[in-house]
Protein backbone atom coordinates (compact mmCIF):
# COMPACT_ATOMS: atom_id res chain seq x y z
CA UNK A 1 0.00 0.00 0.00
CA UNK A 2 2.83 2.66 1.18
CA UNK A 3 4.51 1.50 -2.06
CA UNK A 4 2.07 2.18 -4.39
CA UNK A 5 1.10 5.30 -2.48
CA UNK A 6 4.47 6.53 -3.36
CA UNK A 7 4.80 5.68 -6.71
CA UNK A 8 1.45 7.49 -7.56
CA UNK A 9 1.87 10.52 -5.00
CA UNK A 10 3.79 12.91 -7.34
CA UNK A 11 1.49 16.07 -7.52
CA UNK A 12 3.39 19.47 -7.72
CA UNK A 13 1.60 20.38 -4.50
CA UNK A 14 3.82 18.35 -2.69
CA UNK A 15 7.43 19.78 -4.50
CA UNK A 16 6.00 22.76 -3.14
CA UNK A 17 4.98 21.63 0.27
CA UNK A 18 8.61 20.13 0.46
CA UNK A 19 10.93 22.68 -1.39
CA UNK A 20 12.68 22.49 -4.06
CA UNK A 21 15.48 20.44 -2.83
CA UNK A 22 13.26 17.23 -3.07
CA UNK A 23 13.58 15.41 -6.26
CA UNK A 24 10.06 14.23 -7.78
CA UNK A 25 9.38 10.72 -6.34
CA UNK A 26 10.16 8.84 -3.22
CA UNK A 27 13.24 5.36 -3.22
CA UNK A 28 11.48 4.01 -0.69
CA UNK A 29 7.86 2.37 0.37
CA UNK A 30 7.19 2.51 3.91
CA UNK A 31 5.16 5.46 5.55
CA UNK A 32 8.21 6.75 7.72
CA UNK A 33 9.23 8.00 4.30
CA UNK A 34 5.71 9.01 2.83
CA UNK A 35 5.71 10.79 6.24
CA UNK A 36 8.74 12.37 6.06
CA UNK A 37 8.35 13.71 2.68
CA UNK A 38 5.28 15.50 3.96
CA UNK A 39 6.81 16.82 7.07
CA UNK A 40 8.60 20.38 5.30
CA UNK A 41 9.75 21.72 9.31
CA UNK A 42 10.52 18.28 10.08
CA UNK A 43 9.02 18.79 13.61
CA UNK A 44 7.94 14.79 13.50
CA UNK A 45 4.55 16.16 13.30
CA UNK A 46 2.43 17.04 10.21
CA UNK A 47 0.85 20.39 10.86
CA UNK A 48 -2.56 21.29 9.01
CA UNK A 49 -1.18 22.84 6.03
CA UNK A 50 1.24 19.75 5.61
CA UNK A 51 -1.29 18.12 5.95
CA UNK A 52 -3.53 19.31 2.98
CA UNK A 53 -0.66 18.66 0.48
CA UNK A 54 -0.26 15.46 1.60
CA UNK A 55 -4.54 14.91 0.89
CA UNK A 56 -3.66 16.77 -2.77
CA UNK A 57 -1.54 14.46 -3.99
CA UNK A 58 -3.44 11.36 -2.46
CA UNK A 59 -6.90 12.36 -3.90
CA UNK A 60 -5.90 14.26 -6.94
CA UNK A 61 -8.93 16.68 -8.14
CA UNK A 62 -10.16 16.79 -4.00
CA UNK A 63 -10.77 20.53 -3.52
CA UNK A 64 -11.35 20.36 0.64
CA UNK A 65 -12.50 23.35 2.90
CA UNK A 66 -11.17 24.59 5.76
CA UNK A 67 -14.22 22.80 7.73
CA UNK A 68 -13.85 19.45 5.89
CA UNK A 69 -9.51 19.49 6.42
CA UNK A 70 -10.29 20.19 10.34
CA UNK A 71 -12.79 16.95 10.45
CA UNK A 72 -10.70 14.94 8.96
CA UNK A 73 -7.57 15.89 11.22
CA UNK A 74 -10.24 15.16 14.19
CA UNK A 75 -11.12 11.84 12.81
CA UNK A 76 -7.18 10.80 13.01
CA UNK A 77 -5.46 13.18 15.61
CA UNK A 78 -5.57 10.24 17.77
CA UNK A 79 -4.05 12.00 20.82
CA UNK A 80 -5.28 15.21 20.01
CA UNK A 81 -2.71 17.30 19.44
CA UNK A 82 -3.48 18.92 16.87
CA UNK A 83 -1.39 17.91 14.60
CA UNK A 84 -1.01 14.01 12.69
CA UNK A 85 2.01 12.06 14.13
CA UNK A 86 3.82 8.73 11.76
CA UNK A 87 1.33 6.21 14.04
CA UNK A 88 -1.82 8.30 13.00
CA UNK A 89 -0.75 9.07 9.44
CA UNK A 90 -0.11 4.83 9.36
CA UNK A 91 -3.94 4.27 10.44
CA UNK A 92 -5.13 6.81 7.93
CA UNK A 93 -2.88 4.66 5.17
CA UNK A 94 -4.67 1.45 5.88
CA UNK A 95 -8.23 3.34 4.58
CA UNK A 96 -6.52 4.50 1.68
CA UNK A 97 -6.65 2.57 -2.06
CA UNK A 98 -3.99 4.04 -4.39
CA UNK A 99 -4.70 2.68 -7.41
CA UNK A 100 -8.17 4.30 -7.15
CA UNK A 101 -7.49 7.06 -4.53
CA UNK A 102 -10.42 6.65 -2.77
CA UNK A 103 -10.82 5.68 1.08
CA UNK A 104 -11.66 1.73 1.54
CA UNK A 105 -12.95 -0.18 4.58
CA UNK A 106 -12.51 -3.70 5.56
CA UNK A 107 -13.65 -5.56 8.51
CA UNK A 108 -12.79 -8.05 10.79
CA UNK A 109 -14.42 -10.10 13.62
CA UNK A 110 -11.85 -11.16 16.30
CA UNK A 111 -13.59 -14.22 18.28
CA UNK A 112 -11.24 -14.13 21.50
CA UNK A 113 -11.22 -17.34 23.37
CA UNK A 114 -14.22 -19.54 22.97
CA UNK A 115 -12.64 -22.13 24.54
CA UNK A 116 -13.97 -25.09 26.62
CA UNK A 117 -12.22 -24.76 29.46
CA UNK A 118 -13.52 -20.94 29.62
CA UNK A 119 -16.93 -22.61 29.26
CA UNK A 120 -17.66 -25.78 30.73
CA UNK A 121 -13.70 -26.67 31.92
CA UNK A 122 -11.74 -25.11 34.80
CA UNK A 123 -11.77 -21.50 34.28
CA UNK A 124 -15.88 -21.41 33.40
CA UNK A 125 -17.81 -18.33 32.77
CA UNK A 126 -21.62 -18.69 33.57
CA UNK A 127 -24.05 -18.85 30.64
CA UNK A 128 -20.98 -18.54 27.98
CA UNK A 129 -22.02 -21.07 25.86
CA UNK A 130 -24.83 -18.99 25.02
CA UNK A 131 -22.74 -16.66 23.02
CA UNK A 132 -21.59 -19.61 20.43
CA UNK A 133 -24.67 -18.91 18.44
CA UNK A 134 -24.36 -15.48 18.33
CA UNK A 135 -21.21 -15.11 16.80
CA UNK A 136 -21.99 -18.30 14.48
CA UNK A 137 -25.24 -16.25 13.20
CA UNK A 138 -23.12 -13.18 12.45
CA UNK A 139 -19.30 -14.39 11.66
CA UNK A 140 -20.36 -14.53 7.84
CA UNK A 141 -21.18 -10.62 7.51
CA UNK A 142 -17.34 -9.46 7.90
CA UNK A 143 -14.52 -9.81 5.65
CA UNK A 144 -12.29 -11.57 7.47
CA UNK A 145 -12.43 -13.61 11.04
CA UNK A 146 -9.89 -14.25 13.20
CA UNK A 147 -9.97 -17.19 15.99
CA UNK A 148 -8.31 -16.41 18.95
CA UNK A 149 -6.65 -19.22 21.68
CA UNK A 150 -5.18 -18.87 24.56
CA UNK A 151 -2.33 -21.17 24.21
CA UNK A 152 -0.78 -22.59 27.40
CA UNK A 153 2.20 -24.29 28.69
CA UNK A 154 1.35 -27.09 31.20
CA UNK A 155 3.59 -24.66 33.62
CA UNK A 156 2.56 -21.11 33.36
CA UNK A 157 2.99 -17.87 35.40
CA UNK A 158 -0.62 -17.42 35.70
CA UNK A 159 -1.80 -20.89 36.94
CA UNK A 160 -1.77 -20.90 40.71
CA UNK A 161 -0.49 -24.68 40.49
CA UNK A 162 2.40 -23.53 39.08
CA UNK A 163 2.94 -21.00 41.52
CA UNK A 164 2.42 -22.78 44.30
CA UNK A 165 4.84 -25.61 42.71
CA UNK A 166 7.61 -23.27 42.54
CA UNK A 167 7.48 -23.00 38.99
CA UNK A 168 7.17 -19.07 38.92
CA UNK A 169 9.49 -16.68 40.29
CA UNK A 170 7.70 -14.78 42.57
CA UNK A 171 8.12 -11.78 44.59
CA UNK A 172 5.89 -13.17 47.51
CA UNK A 173 8.03 -16.08 48.73
CA UNK A 174 6.82 -16.85 51.56
CA UNK A 175 3.24 -17.77 50.32
CA UNK A 176 4.21 -20.36 47.90
CA UNK A 177 2.75 -23.33 48.36
CA UNK A 178 -0.84 -21.70 50.02
CA UNK A 179 -1.41 -19.30 46.83
CA UNK A 180 -5.17 -19.17 45.74
CA UNK A 181 -6.66 -18.79 42.85
CA UNK A 182 -7.89 -15.30 42.03
CA UNK A 183 -4.84 -13.97 44.21
CA UNK A 184 -2.57 -11.07 42.33
CA UNK A 185 1.16 -11.68 43.27
CA UNK A 186 4.27 -9.63 41.25
CA UNK A 187 6.17 -11.69 38.91
CA UNK A 188 10.00 -11.07 39.09
CA UNK A 189 11.50 -9.43 36.25
CA UNK A 190 13.63 -11.35 33.57
CA UNK A 191 15.57 -11.28 30.42
CA UNK A 192 12.06 -10.94 28.78
CA UNK A 193 9.73 -8.62 30.17
CA UNK A 194 10.39 -6.33 33.58
CA UNK A 195 8.64 -7.33 37.06
CA UNK A 196 5.12 -6.45 37.20
CA UNK A 197 1.56 -7.51 38.69
CA UNK A 198 0.02 -11.43 37.78
CA UNK A 199 -3.37 -12.53 38.82
CA UNK A 200 -3.19 -16.52 39.22
CA UNK A 201 -5.89 -18.26 37.61
CA UNK A 202 -6.92 -22.13 37.69
CA UNK A 203 -4.99 -24.42 35.05
CA UNK A 204 -6.44 -23.27 31.63
CA UNK A 205 -6.54 -23.64 27.89
CA UNK A 206 -3.24 -25.73 27.90
CA UNK A 207 -2.05 -26.12 24.27
CA UNK A 208 -3.12 -29.37 22.84
CA UNK A 209 -5.78 -30.38 25.02
CA UNK A 210 -9.42 -30.86 25.49
CA UNK A 211 -9.62 -26.86 27.36
CA UNK A 212 -7.89 -25.73 24.81
CA UNK A 213 -10.29 -26.60 21.85
CA UNK A 214 -12.83 -24.21 20.95
CA UNK A 215 -16.24 -25.26 21.90
CA UNK A 216 -17.62 -28.11 19.81
CA UNK A 217 -20.46 -26.14 17.95
CA UNK A 218 -18.44 -22.50 17.35
CA UNK A 219 -18.05 -22.34 13.40
CA UNK A 220 -14.19 -22.23 12.62
CA UNK A 221 -13.13 -22.34 8.91
CA UNK A 222 -10.33 -22.93 6.86
CA UNK A 223 -9.78 -19.20 5.48
CA UNK A 224 -9.87 -18.20 9.02
CA UNK A 225 -6.80 -16.31 10.44
CA UNK A 226 -5.36 -17.11 13.63
CA UNK A 227 -3.41 -16.08 16.58
CA UNK A 228 -2.36 -18.13 19.78
CA UNK A 229 -1.57 -16.08 22.47
CA UNK A 230 0.34 -16.66 26.27
CA UNK A 231 2.34 -19.60 24.57
CA UNK A 232 5.69 -18.64 26.73
CA UNK A 233 5.23 -19.52 30.51
CA UNK A 234 6.94 -16.72 31.89
CA UNK A 235 4.27 -14.08 30.84
CA UNK A 236 0.59 -14.09 30.48
CA UNK A 237 -1.28 -12.47 26.96
CA UNK A 238 -4.63 -10.96 27.88
CA UNK A 239 -4.62 -9.48 24.72
CA UNK A 240 -4.67 -10.98 21.22
CA UNK A 241 -2.43 -8.33 20.03
CA UNK A 242 0.06 -8.06 22.80
CA UNK A 243 1.65 -9.75 26.28
CA UNK A 244 0.32 -8.22 29.21
CA UNK A 245 3.42 -5.92 28.93
CA UNK A 246 4.19 -5.52 25.58
CA UNK A 247 7.51 -7.55 25.50
CA UNK A 248 5.56 -10.06 22.61
CA UNK A 249 3.87 -9.45 19.43
CA UNK A 250 1.54 -11.77 18.54
CA UNK A 251 1.50 -11.37 14.87
CA UNK A 252 -1.97 -9.87 14.78
CA UNK A 253 -1.45 -6.27 13.71
CA UNK A 254 0.23 -7.88 10.49
CA UNK A 255 -2.42 -10.11 9.53
CA UNK A 256 -4.68 -7.75 9.85
CA UNK A 257 -2.65 -5.23 7.86
CA UNK A 258 -1.97 -7.85 4.84
CA UNK A 259 -5.81 -8.52 4.75
CA UNK A 260 -6.27 -4.56 4.44
CA UNK A 261 -8.45 -4.50 7.95
CA UNK A 262 -9.64 -1.05 8.72
CA UNK A 263 -12.24 -1.98 10.97
CA UNK A 264 -12.23 -4.58 14.03
CA UNK A 265 -15.03 -5.88 16.19
CA UNK A 266 -14.09 -8.21 19.14
CA UNK A 267 -16.22 -10.51 20.92
CA UNK A 268 -15.88 -13.73 22.75
CA UNK A 269 -14.44 -14.51 26.52
CA UNK A 270 -13.95 -12.69 28.90
CA UNK A 271 -15.24 -9.38 28.59
CA UNK A 272 -13.58 -7.33 31.36
CA UNK A 273 -10.32 -8.87 30.44
CA UNK A 274 -9.41 -10.64 27.45
CA UNK A 275 -11.53 -8.65 24.68
CA UNK A 276 -10.94 -5.75 26.98
CA UNK A 277 -7.37 -6.08 26.69
CA UNK A 278 -8.00 -6.72 22.74
CA UNK A 279 -10.13 -4.05 21.87
CA UNK A 280 -7.56 -1.47 23.81
CA UNK A 281 -4.52 -2.80 21.98
CA UNK A 282 -6.35 -2.74 18.70
CA UNK A 283 -7.26 0.75 19.42
CA UNK A 284 -3.72 1.63 19.87
CA UNK A 285 -2.76 0.12 16.84
CA UNK A 286 -4.92 2.42 15.05
CA UNK A 287 -7.62 0.02 13.94
CA UNK A 288 -11.32 1.13 14.36
CA UNK A 289 -12.56 -1.13 16.76
CA UNK A 290 -15.83 -1.92 18.40
CA UNK A 291 -16.79 -4.47 21.13
CA UNK A 292 -20.05 -6.73 20.78
CA UNK A 293 -21.40 -6.81 24.21
CA UNK A 294 -23.88 -10.17 23.16
CA UNK A 295 -21.61 -12.11 21.90
CA UNK A 296 -19.20 -11.80 25.17
CA UNK A 297 -19.45 -12.75 28.69
CA UNK A 298 -17.83 -11.11 31.42
CA UNK A 299 -15.70 -12.99 34.48
CA UNK A 300 -17.35 -10.87 36.43
CA UNK A 301 -20.83 -8.85 36.43
CA UNK A 302 -19.20 -6.19 38.79
CA UNK A 303 -16.39 -5.15 36.02
CA UNK A 304 -18.93 -4.14 33.28
CA UNK A 305 -19.43 -0.53 33.80
CA UNK A 306 -16.21 -0.11 34.64
CA UNK A 307 -14.86 -2.18 31.27
CA UNK A 308 -17.44 0.14 29.38
CA UNK A 309 -15.72 3.27 30.62
CA UNK A 310 -12.29 2.45 29.52
CA UNK A 311 -13.25 1.51 26.52
CA UNK A 312 -15.60 4.15 25.93
CA UNK A 313 -12.17 6.71 27.03
CA UNK A 314 -9.84 4.12 24.57
CA UNK A 315 -12.97 5.70 22.10
CA UNK A 316 -13.64 1.67 21.48
CA UNK A 317 -17.34 1.44 21.23
CA UNK A 318 -19.64 -1.60 22.58
CA UNK A 319 -22.10 -2.26 20.10
CA UNK A 320 -25.31 -4.82 20.35
CA UNK A 321 -24.36 -7.93 17.62
CA UNK A 322 -27.78 -6.26 15.71
CA UNK A 323 -25.90 -2.86 15.54
CA UNK A 324 -22.83 -4.91 14.31
CA UNK A 325 -24.32 -6.41 11.25
CA UNK A 326 -25.72 -3.38 10.58
CA UNK A 327 -22.74 -1.30 10.38
CA UNK A 328 -20.90 -3.85 8.28
CA UNK A 329 -23.88 -4.40 6.19
CA UNK A 330 -23.36 -0.71 5.61
CA UNK A 331 -19.70 -0.14 4.91
CA UNK A 332 -20.06 -3.18 2.43
CA UNK A 333 -22.46 -1.10 0.86
CA UNK A 334 -20.94 1.92 0.46
CA UNK A 335 -18.22 0.18 -1.28
CA UNK A 336 -14.99 2.85 -2.35
CA UNK A 337 -15.66 6.21 -1.26
CA UNK A 338 -14.46 9.88 -2.35
CA UNK A 339 -12.52 11.55 0.56
CA UNK A 340 -15.18 14.30 0.45
CA UNK A 341 -17.85 11.54 0.87
CA UNK A 342 -15.99 9.56 3.70
CA UNK A 343 -15.73 13.29 5.38
CA UNK A 344 -19.14 13.64 5.41
CA UNK A 345 -19.66 10.18 7.06
CA UNK A 346 -17.16 11.08 9.60
CA UNK A 347 -18.93 14.34 10.30
CA UNK A 348 -22.28 12.18 10.82
CA UNK A 349 -20.93 10.23 13.86
CA UNK A 350 -19.63 13.01 15.82
CA UNK A 351 -20.32 11.43 18.95
CA UNK A 352 -18.23 8.32 18.18
CA UNK A 353 -14.99 8.64 20.35
CA UNK A 354 -11.75 8.48 18.92
CA UNK A 355 -9.18 6.01 19.12
CA UNK A 356 -7.34 5.21 22.11
CA UNK A 357 -4.03 8.23 23.19
CA UNK A 358 -1.37 5.49 22.01
CA UNK A 359 0.71 7.06 25.13
CA UNK A 360 -2.07 6.32 27.22
CA UNK A 361 -1.47 2.30 26.04
CA UNK A 362 2.31 2.42 25.42
CA UNK A 363 3.45 1.35 28.66
CA UNK A 364 -0.05 -0.36 29.75
CA UNK A 365 0.56 -3.09 31.92
CA UNK A 366 -3.01 -5.06 31.88
CA UNK A 367 -4.29 -5.86 35.32
CA UNK A 368 -6.94 -8.58 36.00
Amino acid sequence: LAQAFLLESQGTAMGQCCGNSRKSGLPSNDTASIFKAYDANENGQLETSELAFFLRDAFPGTELSNEQLDELLREFDTDKSGTIGLNELHAFLRFYDPSSKTIRRKTALVVIDVQNDFISGTLAVQTSEEIVAIINNMRDQFDCVVISYDWHPHEHCSFVESANDGKVELKEKESVGTLKAFTQVTLLGDADRAEHPQMLYPRHAVQNTWGGECHKDLVVKPEDMSVYKGKKANIDSYSAFFDNCKANDTGLTKQLEDAGVTDVYCCGLVFDICVKSSALHGAEMGFRVSVIEDACKPLSESEVLPTKKVLNEAGVRVLTSAQAVAEVKQIKAAGNMALGDFIQQVAHHKNAAMLHKVEALSSHCLRG
